[in-house]
């Protein structure tokens, strides 16, 4: 690679590795752009918004924080984005960080709270001089758009798996290549990508450029990210039974208290009567999920914890006390106590 300067005089610019990787990794912090969110989605460019660096990630409901995420950023759709740093010589990156990274998605969608990821966040921007509500504004483009509910986005994404996990490094081996192109063919929704960022340095000058390159985008990939999200209808007609029996019972009884429930393309939100969020049915899942961790927020811890109780006792099923998925099988079954459990927290 060549730079002509000023004078016209043309300069090599050599291939250099980073001299530790705490570089590349306060590089990414800066200036999220280099994860090349332009070759992820060329027809809608990924843009980030950093949650964290070294994100903690625990590995059980209420747990303390058993790994550290290099960077923890989400894309303007609310997609968390998962990324992890290493030199190409870190003999790591071959498989062990795979597996690594592998460990910090699985247990991220069950037991990362999103508001502790929302206080985060703010956390990141307060400590940058920012305000959080004006860089969630200016990010989503859009005025009218809140913290809240921007991290209300995130939180449906992150509990329908919808994640996306990058491998940054200045090389990227052929073997991890190989791992992420099979992994993102294969996964959805979630997303495997690498991103090689090479960093080419001037002798004797201060100049450097660094040239990132996404790998795993590969046209059987493509094709899957292609593919259009279901439609409500669609995401209905393609339930199993007990999941659209147990959405009929819901819109029964949010007539019976004239609620209105709404709708994403993951499934159905179930707010309170002051429009909180109280729940949410999400079809794939097959589950209805009660959100419990935003009522303690509220310091509504003891409704919070008999709520818990309440369910933990209608179902065999392990419940996160957070965000517990209950089982839609079960609910449709135990509909009168859950029927009750709903009407107290949407007057909560």
């Amino acid at each position: 690679m060549f730079h002509i300067d000023e004078s016209n005089r043309l300069l090599a610019m050599h291939l250099t590795p980073y001299k530790a990787e705490e570089v590349l990794q306060e590089l990414l912090a800066t200036h999220p752009d280099l994860l090349a969110g332009g070759q992820m989605t060329p027809g809608d460019p990924r843009r980030w918004l950093l949650i964290r660096r070294e994100a903690g990630v625990p590995d059980r409901d209420g747990g303390g924080e058993r790994w550290s995420l290099d960077h923890l950023f989400v894309d303007q759709d609310g997609i968390p984005t998962l990324v992890e740093v290493k030199r190409a010589s870190d003999s790591r990156i071959r498989r062990e960080v795979v597996g690594q990274m592998l460990d910090y998605a699985a247990n991220g969608v069950l037991y990362w709270p999103v508001l502790n990821l929302q206080a985060l966040y703010e956390q990141t921007q307060r400590d940058s001089g920012r305000d959080p509500q004006e860089v969630v504004a200016q990010f989503c483009e859009d005025d009218t758009i809140t913290v809240e509910t921007f991290f209300a986005k995130v939180g449906d994404n992150l509990r329908a798996g919808r994640v996306r996990m990058v491998f940054v490094a200045d090389a990227i081996p052929d073997d991890l290549r190989r791992i992420v192109e099979f992994l993102n063919e294969q996964m959805n929704p979630a997303e495997v990508l690498a991103v090689e960022v090479k960093q080419y340095v001037a002798e004797n000058h201060g100049w450097r450029t660094l040239a990132p390159t996404v790998y795993g985008r590969t046209a059987a990939a493509a094709a899957k990210s292609a593919v259009a999200r279901p439609s409500l209808s669609e995401l209905r007609d393609s339930a199993d039974e007990d999941v659209r029996a147990l959405w009929t019972l819901l819109e029964q009884w949010a007539d019976e208290e004239g609620i209105i429930l709404t709708h994403t393309t993951a499934g159905v939100i179930v707010p309170s009567h002051n429009g909180l969020r109280i729940a949410q049915l999400y079809p794939r899942n097959r589950a209805l999920c009660i959100n419990l961790d935003p009522l303690r927020a509220r310091g509504r811890n003891e409704l919070a914890d008999t709520c818990l109780a309440t369910l933990r006792a209608l179902t065999s099923k392990s419940l996160t006390s957070a965000y517990p998925f209950f089982p839609a099988p079960d609910a449709v079954a135990k509909w009168d106590d859950i029927a009750k459990l709903l009407n107290q927290l949407a007057t909560a």
